[in-house]
Protein backbone atom coordinates (compact mmCIF):
# COMPACT_ATOMS: atom_id res chain seq x y z
CA UNK A 1 0.00 0.00 0.00
CA UNK A 2 1.24 3.48 -0.79
CA UNK A 3 1.82 5.67 2.28
CA UNK A 4 1.39 9.41 2.66
CA UNK A 5 3.13 11.82 5.04
CA UNK A 6 -0.17 12.92 6.54
CA UNK A 7 -0.77 9.32 7.64
CA UNK A 8 2.38 9.09 9.79
CA UNK A 9 0.62 9.61 13.11
CA UNK A 10 -1.73 6.72 12.35
CA UNK A 11 1.20 4.61 11.17
CA UNK A 12 3.06 5.11 14.44
CA UNK A 13 -0.04 4.04 16.39
CA UNK A 14 -0.41 0.91 14.28
CA UNK A 15 3.28 -0.04 14.58
CA UNK A 16 3.03 0.28 18.37
CA UNK A 17 0.19 -2.29 18.34
CA UNK A 18 2.10 -4.98 16.40
CA UNK A 19 3.00 -7.58 19.05
CA UNK A 20 5.94 -9.09 17.12
CA UNK A 21 8.03 -5.92 16.86
CA UNK A 22 9.47 -5.92 20.44
CA UNK A 23 10.52 -9.57 20.04
CA UNK A 24 12.35 -8.76 16.79
CA UNK A 25 14.23 -5.87 18.43
CA UNK A 26 15.23 -8.06 21.37
CA UNK A 27 16.43 -10.85 19.07
CA UNK A 28 18.67 -8.45 17.15
CA UNK A 29 20.10 -7.06 20.38
CA UNK A 30 20.84 -10.56 21.72
CA UNK A 31 22.37 -11.86 18.47
CA UNK A 32 24.55 -8.84 17.66
CA UNK A 33 25.48 -7.72 21.17
CA UNK A 34 24.69 -4.12 20.20
CA UNK A 35 22.81 -1.97 22.68
CA UNK A 36 20.42 0.00 20.53
CA UNK A 37 17.86 -1.43 18.11
CA UNK A 38 15.25 0.80 16.50
CA UNK A 39 12.63 0.89 13.77
CA UNK A 40 12.35 4.24 12.00
CA UNK A 41 9.82 5.66 9.57
CA UNK A 42 11.83 7.52 6.95
CA UNK A 43 10.55 9.95 4.31
CA UNK A 44 12.43 12.55 2.23
CA UNK A 45 11.65 15.10 4.96
CA UNK A 46 11.39 13.14 8.22
CA UNK A 47 13.07 10.45 10.33
CA UNK A 48 10.78 9.29 13.14
CA UNK A 49 11.32 6.60 15.75
CA UNK A 50 8.51 4.02 15.63
CA UNK A 51 9.84 1.38 18.04
CA UNK A 52 13.04 1.24 20.07
CA UNK A 53 15.06 -0.92 22.47
CA UNK A 54 17.72 1.42 23.92
CA UNK A 55 20.31 0.13 26.38
CA UNK A 56 23.08 2.34 24.99
CA UNK A 57 21.94 5.66 26.41
CA UNK A 58 20.93 7.26 23.11
CA UNK A 59 17.75 8.59 24.69
CA UNK A 60 15.37 7.99 21.79
CA UNK A 61 11.74 7.01 22.39
CA UNK A 62 8.90 6.32 19.92
CA UNK A 63 7.80 9.54 18.28
CA UNK A 64 11.19 11.27 18.50
CA UNK A 65 12.47 12.82 15.28
CA UNK A 66 15.95 13.35 13.88
CA UNK A 67 17.01 15.58 11.03
CA UNK A 68 16.77 13.13 8.16
CA UNK A 69 19.64 14.86 6.34
CA UNK A 70 22.01 13.88 9.13
CA UNK A 71 21.06 10.17 9.15
CA UNK A 72 22.59 7.25 7.29
CA UNK A 73 19.05 6.06 6.44
CA UNK A 74 18.56 9.08 4.13
CA UNK A 75 20.55 7.33 1.41
CA UNK A 76 18.26 4.28 1.54
CA UNK A 77 15.38 6.34 0.14
CA UNK A 78 17.10 6.25 -3.25
CA UNK A 79 19.26 3.12 -2.94
CA UNK A 80 17.85 0.76 -0.27
CA UNK A 81 21.13 -1.04 0.38
CA UNK A 82 22.04 -2.55 3.74
CA UNK A 83 24.70 -0.50 5.55
CA UNK A 84 27.06 -2.20 8.02
CA UNK A 85 30.33 -1.10 9.63
CA UNK A 86 32.18 -2.21 12.78
CA UNK A 87 33.88 1.10 13.61
CA UNK A 88 32.97 4.42 12.04
CA UNK A 89 36.43 5.88 12.76
CA UNK A 90 38.09 3.14 10.69
CA UNK A 91 35.54 2.95 7.90
CA UNK A 92 36.69 4.64 4.67
CA UNK A 93 33.12 5.64 3.68
CA UNK A 94 31.50 6.65 6.98
CA UNK A 95 34.49 8.15 8.91
CA UNK A 96 33.46 11.56 7.56
CA UNK A 97 29.69 11.07 7.79
CA UNK A 98 28.05 13.41 10.34
CA UNK A 99 25.80 10.76 11.93
CA UNK A 100 28.35 8.77 14.03
CA UNK A 101 29.80 11.84 15.74
CA UNK A 102 26.47 13.69 16.00
CA UNK A 103 24.58 10.78 17.60
CA UNK A 104 27.46 9.07 19.40
CA UNK A 105 27.75 5.61 17.83
CA UNK A 106 30.72 3.68 16.44
CA UNK A 107 29.21 0.43 15.07
CA UNK A 108 26.14 0.42 12.83
CA UNK A 109 23.78 -1.87 10.94
CA UNK A 110 20.68 -0.77 8.99
CA UNK A 111 18.44 -2.52 6.45
CA UNK A 112 15.62 -1.07 4.39
CA UNK A 113 12.04 -2.04 5.27
CA UNK A 114 9.89 -2.45 2.18
CA UNK A 115 6.16 -3.02 1.89
CA UNK A 116 4.50 -5.48 -0.48
CA UNK A 117 3.94 -2.83 -3.16
CA UNK A 118 7.70 -2.14 -3.27
CA UNK A 119 7.47 1.18 -1.43
CA UNK A 120 10.09 2.11 1.16
CA UNK A 121 8.75 2.42 4.70
CA UNK A 122 11.90 3.06 6.70
CA UNK A 123 14.85 1.37 8.29
CA UNK A 124 15.67 -1.27 10.89
CA UNK A 125 18.74 0.07 12.70
CA UNK A 126 21.19 -1.53 15.15
CA UNK A 127 23.81 0.72 16.85
CA UNK A 128 26.36 0.73 19.65
CA UNK A 129 28.47 3.50 21.22
CA UNK A 130 31.53 1.22 20.97
CA UNK A 131 33.05 -0.67 18.03
CA UNK A 132 31.46 -4.11 17.62
CA UNK A 133 32.41 -6.74 15.04
CA UNK A 134 29.14 -7.27 13.16
CA UNK A 135 30.10 -6.98 9.48
CA UNK A 136 29.66 -10.63 8.46
CA UNK A 137 27.24 -12.64 6.34
CA UNK A 138 25.47 -14.15 9.34
CA UNK A 139 24.54 -10.82 10.92
CA UNK A 140 23.71 -9.16 7.61
CA UNK A 141 21.45 -12.06 6.60
CA UNK A 142 19.68 -11.99 9.95
CA UNK A 143 19.15 -8.20 9.81
CA UNK A 144 17.77 -8.31 6.27
CA UNK A 145 15.51 -11.23 7.18
CA UNK A 146 14.14 -9.34 10.17
CA UNK A 147 13.60 -6.22 8.03
CA UNK A 148 11.61 -8.31 5.52
CA UNK A 149 9.56 -9.79 8.38
CA UNK A 150 8.82 -6.31 9.74
CA UNK A 151 7.67 -5.31 6.25
CA UNK A 152 5.20 -8.21 6.17
CA UNK A 153 3.94 -7.40 9.66
CA UNK A 154 3.41 -3.78 8.61
CA UNK A 155 1.52 -4.87 5.49
CA UNK A 156 -0.81 -7.02 7.58
CA UNK A 157 -1.33 -4.27 10.15
CA UNK A 158 -2.05 -1.57 7.56
CA UNK A 159 -4.39 -3.88 5.64
CA UNK A 160 -6.23 -4.70 8.87
CA UNK A 161 -6.49 -1.01 9.68
CA UNK A 162 -7.81 -0.23 6.20
CA UNK A 163 -10.41 -2.99 6.58
CA UNK A 164 -11.54 -1.62 9.93
CA UNK A 165 -11.82 1.86 8.44
CA UNK A 166 -13.84 0.52 5.52
CA UNK A 167 -16.15 -1.37 7.88
CA UNK A 168 -16.59 1.74 10.02
CA UNK A 169 -17.38 3.83 6.95
CA UNK A 170 -19.82 1.22 5.64
CA UNK A 171 -21.56 1.02 9.00
CA UNK A 172 -21.88 4.80 9.09
CA UNK A 173 -23.15 4.84 5.51
CA UNK A 174 -25.64 2.08 6.32
CA UNK A 175 -26.93 3.99 9.32
CA UNK A 176 -27.24 7.19 7.28
CA UNK A 177 -29.01 5.27 4.52
CA UNK A 178 -31.47 3.74 6.98
CA UNK A 179 -32.17 7.12 8.59
CA UNK A 180 -32.61 8.79 5.21
CA UNK A 181 -35.00 6.14 3.95
CA UNK A 182 -36.94 6.21 7.22
CA UNK A 183 -37.43 9.95 6.77
CA UNK A 184 -38.42 9.47 3.12
CA UNK A 185 -40.86 6.71 4.06
CA UNK A 186 -42.40 8.85 6.80
CA UNK A 187 -42.78 11.87 4.51
CA UNK A 188 -44.34 9.79 1.74
CA UNK A 189 -46.99 8.13 3.86
CA UNK A 190 -49.24 11.18 4.10
CA UNK A 191 -49.44 11.84 0.33
CA UNK A 192 -49.87 8.09 -0.24
CA UNK A 193 -52.76 8.05 2.24
CA UNK A 194 -54.29 11.00 0.37
CA UNK A 195 -53.91 9.11 -2.93
CA UNK A 196 -55.59 6.07 -1.41
CA UNK A 197 -58.56 8.07 -0.11
CA UNK A 198 -58.91 9.82 -3.46
CA UNK A 199 -58.79 6.50 -5.30
CA UNK A 200 -61.54 5.06 -3.10
CA UNK A 201 -63.78 8.05 -3.82
CA UNK A 202 -63.14 7.80 -7.56
CA UNK A 203 -63.84 4.06 -7.69
CA UNK A 204 -67.35 4.70 -6.30
CA UNK A 205 -68.19 7.05 -9.15
CA UNK A 206 -71.08 6.09 -11.44
CA UNK A 207 -68.93 7.22 -14.36
CA UNK A 208 -67.15 4.09 -15.60
CA UNK A 209 -64.16 6.04 -16.93
CA UNK A 210 -63.63 7.79 -13.59
CA UNK A 211 -63.97 4.45 -11.80
CA UNK A 212 -61.16 3.04 -13.94
CA UNK A 213 -58.99 6.02 -13.07
CA UNK A 214 -59.74 5.39 -9.38
CA UNK A 215 -58.71 1.76 -9.68
CA UNK A 216 -55.51 2.74 -11.45
CA UNK A 217 -54.73 5.34 -8.78
CA UNK A 218 -55.40 2.82 -5.99
CA UNK A 219 -53.08 0.29 -7.65
CA UNK A 220 -50.33 2.90 -8.05
CA UNK A 221 -50.62 4.03 -4.42
CA UNK A 222 -50.45 0.43 -3.20
CA UNK A 223 -47.38 -0.21 -5.34
CA UNK A 224 -45.64 2.93 -4.08
CA UNK A 225 -46.38 1.96 -0.46
CA UNK A 226 -44.94 -1.50 -1.09
CA UNK A 227 -41.77 -0.05 -2.65
CA UNK A 228 -41.27 2.29 0.30
CA UNK A 229 -41.68 -0.58 2.77
CA UNK A 230 -39.22 -2.73 0.82
CA UNK A 231 -36.63 0.05 0.77
CA UNK A 232 -36.85 0.61 4.50
CA UNK A 233 -36.56 -3.13 5.24
CA UNK A 234 -33.63 -3.48 2.86
CA UNK A 235 -31.82 -0.50 4.39
CA UNK A 236 -32.16 -2.07 7.84
CA UNK A 237 -30.63 -5.30 6.57
CA UNK A 238 -27.73 -3.49 4.89
CA UNK A 239 -27.07 -1.51 8.06
CA UNK A 240 -26.70 -4.76 9.99
CA UNK A 241 -30.06 -4.64 11.73
CA UNK A 242 -32.34 -7.66 11.91
CA UNK A 243 -35.75 -7.28 10.36
CA UNK A 244 -38.07 -6.25 13.20
CA UNK A 245 -40.88 -8.74 13.79
CA UNK A 246 -43.57 -9.16 16.43
CA UNK A 247 -44.27 -12.83 16.99
CA UNK A 248 -47.59 -13.97 18.41
CA UNK A 249 -50.03 -16.85 18.10
CA UNK A 250 -52.20 -15.84 15.13
CA UNK A 251 -55.50 -17.71 15.31
CA UNK A 252 -57.02 -16.03 12.25
CA UNK A 253 -54.09 -16.39 9.85
CA UNK A 254 -56.30 -18.02 7.21
CA UNK A 255 -58.46 -14.91 6.98
CA UNK A 256 -55.44 -12.58 7.11
CA UNK A 257 -53.73 -14.30 4.19
CA UNK A 258 -56.95 -14.64 2.19
CA UNK A 259 -57.34 -10.88 2.47
CA UNK A 260 -53.94 -10.37 0.82
CA UNK A 261 -54.82 -12.82 -1.96
CA UNK A 262 -58.02 -10.90 -2.65
CA UNK A 263 -56.12 -7.61 -2.80
CA UNK A 264 -53.82 -9.04 -5.46
CA UNK A 265 -56.84 -10.37 -7.36
CA UNK A 266 -58.25 -6.83 -7.35
CA UNK A 267 -54.97 -5.47 -8.71
CA UNK A 268 -54.78 -8.20 -11.38
CA UNK A 269 -58.46 -8.87 -12.23
CA UNK A 270 -57.61 -10.85 -15.38
CA UNK A 271 -55.37 -13.36 -13.59
CA UNK A 272 -56.52 -16.76 -12.31
CA UNK A 273 -55.31 -16.62 -8.69
CA UNK A 274 -56.42 -19.55 -6.55
CA UNK A 275 -55.95 -20.14 -2.83
CA UNK A 276 -55.83 -23.21 -0.63
CA UNK A 277 -55.15 -21.83 2.86
CA UNK A 278 -55.86 -24.11 5.83
CA UNK A 279 -53.55 -23.50 8.80
CA UNK A 280 -55.86 -25.43 11.13
CA UNK A 281 -55.19 -23.47 14.31
CA UNK A 282 -53.02 -20.77 15.92
CA UNK A 283 -49.67 -20.22 14.20
CA UNK A 284 -46.63 -18.59 15.81
CA UNK A 285 -45.68 -15.77 13.45
CA UNK A 286 -45.72 -12.08 12.62
CA UNK A 287 -48.94 -11.97 10.61
CA UNK A 288 -48.19 -8.54 9.11
CA UNK A 289 -44.83 -9.74 7.80
CA UNK A 290 -46.45 -12.85 6.32
CA UNK A 291 -48.92 -10.58 4.55
CA UNK A 292 -45.95 -8.70 3.12
CA UNK A 293 -44.33 -11.96 2.03
CA UNK A 294 -47.47 -13.30 0.32
CA UNK A 295 -48.06 -9.94 -1.37
CA UNK A 296 -44.49 -9.88 -2.71
CA UNK A 297 -44.58 -13.50 -3.88
CA UNK A 298 -47.97 -13.08 -5.56
CA UNK A 299 -46.91 -9.83 -7.20
CA UNK A 300 -43.75 -11.51 -8.43
CA UNK A 301 -45.77 -14.46 -9.79
CA UNK A 302 -48.25 -12.18 -11.56
CA UNK A 303 -45.42 -10.20 -13.13
CA UNK A 304 -43.27 -13.08 -14.37
CA UNK A 305 -45.73 -15.85 -15.25
CA UNK A 306 -47.68 -16.24 -18.45
CA UNK A 307 -50.85 -14.14 -18.47
CA UNK A 308 -53.14 -17.08 -19.23
CA UNK A 309 -51.62 -19.34 -16.55
CA UNK A 310 -52.93 -19.84 -13.03
CA UNK A 311 -51.29 -18.87 -9.76
CA UNK A 312 -51.86 -20.95 -6.63
CA UNK A 313 -51.33 -19.92 -3.00
CA UNK A 314 -51.13 -22.73 -0.46
CA UNK A 315 -50.71 -22.57 3.32
CA UNK A 316 -50.82 -25.33 5.91
CA UNK A 317 -49.22 -26.75 9.07
CA UNK A 318 -47.84 -30.21 9.69
CA UNK A 319 -45.63 -31.74 12.38
CA UNK A 320 -44.93 -28.41 14.09
CA UNK A 321 -44.02 -26.50 10.96
CA UNK A 322 -46.00 -24.04 8.89
CA UNK A 323 -45.67 -23.65 5.14
CA UNK A 324 -46.71 -20.95 2.70
CA UNK A 325 -46.15 -21.60 -0.99
CA UNK A 326 -46.90 -19.63 -4.15
CA UNK A 327 -46.74 -21.50 -7.47
CA UNK A 328 -47.11 -20.20 -11.01
CA UNK A 329 -46.82 -21.74 -14.45
CA UNK A 330 -45.50 -20.49 -17.74
CA UNK A 331 -42.05 -18.98 -17.79
CA UNK A 332 -39.46 -20.89 -15.73
CA UNK A 333 -36.30 -19.70 -13.98
CA UNK A 334 -33.05 -20.87 -15.56
CA UNK A 335 -31.04 -23.23 -13.29
CA UNK A 336 -28.09 -20.84 -13.16
CA UNK A 337 -30.42 -18.11 -11.83
CA UNK A 338 -31.84 -20.09 -8.92
CA UNK A 339 -28.74 -19.62 -6.74
CA UNK A 340 -28.90 -15.83 -6.92
CA UNK A 341 -32.65 -15.27 -7.16
CA UNK A 342 -32.90 -13.94 -3.58
CA UNK A 343 -30.03 -11.45 -3.92
CA UNK A 344 -30.94 -7.77 -3.75
CA UNK A 345 -31.56 -6.03 -7.07
CA UNK A 346 -32.01 -9.38 -8.85
CA UNK A 347 -34.78 -9.61 -11.43
CA UNK A 348 -35.23 -11.49 -14.68
CA UNK A 349 -35.74 -8.69 -17.18
CA UNK A 350 -35.57 -11.20 -20.01
CA UNK A 351 -38.98 -12.54 -19.00
CA UNK A 352 -40.92 -9.32 -18.90
CA UNK A 353 -40.90 -5.56 -18.75
CA UNK A 354 -40.35 -4.90 -15.05
CA UNK A 355 -39.79 -1.54 -13.38
CA UNK A 356 -39.20 -2.96 -9.90
CA UNK A 357 -35.93 -2.63 -8.02
CA UNK A 358 -35.53 -6.37 -7.51
CA UNK A 359 -35.91 -6.21 -3.72
CA UNK A 360 -39.12 -8.21 -3.29
CA UNK A 361 -37.63 -11.70 -3.09
CA UNK A 362 -34.74 -10.45 -0.98
CA UNK A 363 -37.23 -8.98 1.50
CA UNK A 364 -39.13 -12.30 1.52
CA UNK A 365 -35.95 -14.12 2.44
CA UNK A 366 -35.33 -11.66 5.31
CA UNK A 367 -38.88 -12.34 6.56
CA UNK A 368 -38.30 -16.10 6.46
CA UNK A 369 -34.99 -15.77 8.32
CA UNK A 370 -36.57 -13.52 10.96
CA UNK A 371 -39.09 -16.31 11.61
CA UNK A 372 -36.31 -18.86 12.05
CA UNK A 373 -37.36 -20.45 8.77
CA UNK A 374 -36.26 -20.84 5.18
CA UNK A 375 -37.39 -19.66 1.77
CA UNK A 376 -36.70 -21.97 -1.14
CA UNK A 377 -37.43 -21.95 -4.87
CA UNK A 378 -37.83 -24.60 -7.55
CA UNK A 379 -38.74 -24.14 -11.19
CA UNK A 380 -39.93 -26.78 -13.64
CA UNK A 381 -42.12 -26.54 -16.78
CA UNK A 382 -44.50 -29.19 -15.44
CA UNK A 383 -44.51 -28.56 -11.66
CA UNK A 384 -44.25 -24.80 -12.13
CA UNK A 385 -42.17 -22.21 -10.31
CA UNK A 386 -42.70 -22.59 -6.57
CA UNK A 387 -41.55 -20.33 -3.76
CA UNK A 388 -41.99 -21.93 -0.36
CA UNK A 389 -41.46 -20.53 3.13
CA UNK A 390 -41.29 -23.00 6.02
CA UNK A 391 -40.88 -22.13 9.72
CA UNK A 392 -41.63 -23.49 13.23
CA UNK A 393 -45.35 -22.93 13.80
CA UNK A 394 -45.32 -23.16 17.59
CA UNK A 395 -43.75 -20.87 20.19
CA UNK A 396 -40.48 -22.17 21.67
CA UNK A 397 -39.95 -22.03 25.42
Amino acid sequence: MALHIEDIGKQLEMVAKIPGIPAILKLLRDQTGMRFVGLARVTPDRWITCAVLDEGGFGLVPGDELDVKTTICKAQLDVPDTVVFDDADADPIYRNHPAPQLYGFKSHMSAAIKLSDGSYFGSLCVLDPDPVVVNNDRNIGMLEGMAALVGRLLDESFAHGATLQALKAEKAAGLSREQFLAVVAHDLRNPLATMHVASEILTRSKDTAIGRIGNRLRTSAARMASLVDDLVDFARGRAGSDMPIRMSAASDLDTILEHVVQEVRDIHPTRDIRSDIHMGGPVWCDAARLQQLVSNLLGNAATYSAQESRIVVQASTQDGRATIAVTNWGNTIAPDRLDCIFAAYTRDSALCEDSSMGLGLHICQLIASAHGGTLSVSSDPTAGTRFEMSWPSQAVG
